[in-house]
């Protein structure tokens, strides 16, 4: 067999910003890791301050659930997450947990019959070819987490409860601690952390998915 053409795929990434400040630490790093991401991937921003985006589960949400006609805003947000291999969801750590607009996000995104769906009471996760990477900061110490057991709290109501729960194979998982007293030395630190895991992403992409006469061949790990 002739070898006609040899090239790389493009996996697609999502990045869902839950990020209030537009200067703030995990602003800069998200502008970071989208330009490292687009050297070799396509990558989508989906920020849900700018959009603007209603975080608010009404009644009519369930009924338009129940009669399949979801609104178009629902819609276009399923839409982003069936067209991406990687979701990086990025947001502050407030009270244990994720800002209101990205938990009304899962809210009205991750619906049944999307996200997941019921086999008499056992639920069955469907976005099973999704992988997915979570960015935090938090004002507190590593040490003040860690002894509290507030990073297994969050692990097992977000990465387990949420992502896992839908199917999804959450790979990666960072915190970025004591941002609040972080000075530019220690910001920089956390930037290059970033990217060097977008880095080894990337780098796992190329190494594992290659086309040749625009046949996927997958290599072994």
């Amino acid at each position: 067999m002739s070898l006609k053409k040899f090239h790389l795929i493009m996996n697609k990434h999502l990045i869902v910003k839950a990020v209030h400040r537009d200067k703030s630490f995990l602003s800069q790093a998200v502008e970071k890791l989208e330009r490292k991401l687009k050297s070799k991937d396509e990558v989508q921003v989906r920020d849900l301050y700018t959009l603007n985006f209603n975080p608010v589960l009404t009644i009519n949400d369930f009924e338009a659930l129940r009669s399949g006609a979801l609104k178009r805003d629902i819609v276009r947000e399923q839409d982003y997450i069936i067209n991406s291999d990687y979701l990086w969801i990025v947001f502050p750590i407030w009270w244990t947990n994720m800002p209101a607009i990205l938990k009304g996000y899962i809210d009205r995104v991750f619906l049944s019959g999307f996200a997941y769906r019921m086999k008499g009471d056992t639920p069955v996760g469907l976005l099973t070819d999704k992988k997915v990477i979570i960015l935090n900061s938090m004002g507190m110490s590593r040490q003040e987490y860690e002894e509290t057991g507030m990073f297994k709290a969050i692990e097992l109501t977000i990465d387990k409860g949420i992502f896992e729960f839908s199917g999804m194979s959450v790979i990666d998982h960072r915190y970025f601690t004591s941002i609040m007293s972080a000075d530019m030395e220690q910001r920089n630190k956390y930037f290059m952390e970033i990217e060097n895991l977008a880095d080894l992403v990337l780098w796992r992409n190329n190494k594992n998915k290659q086309t040749i006469n625009n046949k996927t061949l997958i290599t072994v790990r």
